[in-house]
């Protein structure tokens, strides 16, 4: 009940400044028309036609602050976050303490700024295993989690795999089938809905689905391939390989995504393996901690050694994992030791400060892992407990939530489309039902439903922007090989539009799974000297942000591109709309110098994009899965409204509040009550 109040008191009263529906005087009346079709096209996601309408509405009455705050909302979601900022502080020098504001305007200048900065780690939480009744772990030794923001805990003494949500709270609890009963889990890796267990006792790995299901095993007690003696430690690239850490055999064995025996390799000289007990593969580097001999090895994808890492102060190193360009290696007994891949520094941390300011001591840390918002994971075996640390400005400040659209299309049925980002811009996910409340016209809906993520990301929508160059036409055959393996993976659902960027912008295709009508329609565009990448961009970026599911601008491009190009529309701004939106930007090349990656790195790097040469080397033959792994995390909000549908033209208002790990965010929008179908 104490949270339930909590929440009205966030929704309601915070809210000091009139927001709300106002009255209209005579000669205002066309400011109210202009705002209502302002919000039906936002809420059909065209924003660049609400945000024409939203401005009208704004000049034809100038206290229309609800028509402002939404003119605001629009810029955002268009890129033009200069505009949309100072909307919003000409709203807030009309009354500096209303929170919703303050709040949208502190997130604003963090994204334009390029997000906080600070990584400061601190305190956040301890789930301990022996005091969840029911869910109960012992000795747990690895952390890993699933694409939801679900976290695995592996209990090695109690033989089970406990599943939490994204906030802690416990869901499931595994001990395997009856025919594959687990008896030491020591390792765990997620992959495609998956989750991959190393059994130290059985030397099998085992696999489950999401919900602790059985699905197959592979291993059994022996030398040969396949086999193990003591699986002490698993990874799983990107593309689907499983690197098992085989301690008892004294090697690292190599499997393809289908489970298929790839190679093995035992190190050599002084590089020669005696227990492998930790794995991870960074870069193409294979890092392997060495628990008898006290060091790391590190070894090319052939099994190569490149390099050995030792420190005098290593007692009895465990596990590693390299998150966030910094390298994490557990020592049982002298704590975890971290190393910056970009300042080359190690560093030692055996004990931390709690909220209390009292020092807790790292017993026996076991693993380390880190979540999609940058919290940290310690697994402290000896203390049968997790550890959690989140970036200090994350605990401290509210958390960014939009409401992108609402479709009344159903209506009665109501759908309100959001997204939930922190301090750094990073989406929250995993946030389930009941930490959301919604409000319509000040009364609280209790019964709402959340769209199931599956559903929201079955299909792959892709804008191909390419340059009409005649360098770009002399790279056809690279094109066409590299682009191959991507068309070939396209499924029904997947809907590709291809957009040619000359001195006019064209979409040419507007919908296609098929790379012979993309290569016919590139081969008999004429070249042209200019070419205008900024336009193009802008189109598909709006046509892609009608769609749900993974969606990704791809540019096609030639070493010839300028940063003239983009003059009409700034690159800044081209990100600014492809990140409110969270799209990703992929650069295709068919020119062979790597050097130019550089030229597109303020595109690729900020929208989590890439930037890959069709060369034949395999990067581009894993296109389909990177531009899928791209997830939907928008949370869409349904339920049956009361509202009286004789109330025709009556604005309804909306505030929605979400509740995450301690951290509240709030947003405002609403809908006119459609005439009836």
């Amino acid at each position: 009940m104490r949270k339930l109040l909590s929440f009205f008191f966030l929704l309601v009263s915070t809210q000091i400044f009139p927001l709300d529906f106002p009255n209209f005087s005579l000669g205002e009346e066309n400011a109210k028309e202009e705002f209502k079709r302002g919000l039906t096209y936002k809420n059909l996601r065209e924003y660049s036609a609400a945000k024409e309408r939203f401005q009208k509405a704004v000049n034809l009455k100038k206290d229309f602050h609800l028509a402002r705050l939404e003119l605001a909302n629009n810029y955002y979601l268009l890129g033009e976050w200069e505009e949309a900022l100072d909307e919003l502080e000409i709203l807030t020098s009309k009354a500096k303490n209303d929170l919703l504001i303050v709040n949208k305007i502190e997130a604003l200048r963090l994204a334009i700024a390029g997000g906080v900065t600070d990584k400061e780690k601190v305190y956040f939480k301890t789930i301990e295993g022996d005091s969840i009744r029911g869910y109960r772990f012992r000795n747990p030794v690895d952390i890993t989690f699933d694409e939801d923001g679900n976290f695995y805990v592996a209990g090695f003494d109690t033989s089970n795999i406990i599943k939490f949500n994204a906030a802690g709270n416990p869901l499931s609890n595994w001990r395997g089938g009856i025919t594959r009963k687990l008896e030491r889990p020591v390792s765990l890796a997620y992959f495609s809905q998956k989750i991959y267990v190393a059994d130290f006792a059985r030397d099998e790995i085992l696999i489950f689905d999401l919900s602790g299901s059985f699905i197959s095993s592979f291993g059994g007690s022996g030398k040969g391939q396949g086999q193990f003696r003591g699986p002490s430690s698993i990874f799983i690239d990107q593309s689907g390989n499983l690197y098992v850490a085989d301690s008892g055999n004294a090697r690292i064995q190599k499997f393809n995504s289908n489970g298929k025996f790839v190679l093995e390799f035992h190190g050599s000289g002084n590089s020669k393996l005696s227990n492998p007990s930790g794995i991870t593969v960074h870069d193409g580097k294979i890092y392997v901690v060495d628990k008898e001999n006290l060091r790391v090895i590190v070894f090319d994808g052939d099994g190569n050694t490149l390099n050995t890492i030792e420190k005098p102060e290593w007692k009895k190193p465990r596990s590693i994992r390299i998150l966030d360009n910094q390298i994490f290696l557990t020592d049982e007994l002298t704590g975890i030791w971290t190393y910056s891949l970009l300042h080359g520094e190690w560093r030692q941390q055996s004990k931390f400060r709690d909220k209390k300011g009292v020092y807790r001591v790292l017993f026996r840390p076991f693993a380390t892992n880190m979540d999609s918002t940058g919290s940290l994971y310690f697994v402290d075996f000896g203390k049968h407990r997790i550890d959690i640390f989140s970036q200090k400005n994350h605990l401290l400040s509210n958390l960014d939530l939009k409401i992108e659209s609402v479709d009344t299309s159903g209506f009665p049925d109501i759908h309100i489309y959001t997204r939930v980002r922190n301090r750094a811009g990073k989406e929250i996910i995993g946030i389930d039902r009941l930490s959301f409340r919604i409000f319509e016209n000040d009364n609280m809906t209790p019964l709402f439903s959340l769209a199931r993520k599956n559903k929201l990301n079955d299909k792959l929508t892709v804008a191909m922007v390419y340059e009409n160059s005649e360098g770009f036409k002399k790279g056809k055959l690279a094109l066409e090989d590299g682009l191959f393996p991507f068309f070939r993976s396209l499924h029904d659902t997947d809907k590709i539009s291809l957009y040619r960027a000359g001195k006019d912008s064209n979409l040419v295709l507007p919908e296609t799974v098929s790379l012979r009508d993309i290569l016919a329609k590139i081969r008999d565009s004429v070249s042209e000297e200019k070419y205008n990448f900024g336009k193009a961009s802008i189109a598909a970026l709006q046509k892609l942000s009608l769609e749900t599911g993974p969606r990704v601008l791809v540019y096609l491009v030639s070493g010839e591109s300028r940063e003239e190009s983009f003059l009409q529309y700034q690159k800044s701004r081209i990100v600014a709309f492809a990140k409110a939106h969270s799209i990703p930007i992929y650069v295709l090349t068919v020119n062979p110098n790597t050097s130019l990656e550089e030229s597109w790195s303020d595109m690729t790097g900020p929208t989590n994009g890439s930037y890959i040469v069709l060369d034949g080397e395999g990067e581009e033959r894993e296109l389909y899965k990177k531009l899928k792994s791209h997830i939907d995390y928008r949370y869409i909000l349904s339920y049956k409204t009361d509202t009286n549908p004789e109330l025709i033209n009556r604005y309804i208002k909306l505030a929605i509040g979400v509740e995450h790990r301690g951290v509240k965010g709030r947003d405002e929008g609403g809908y006119f009550v459609p005439e009836p179908r």
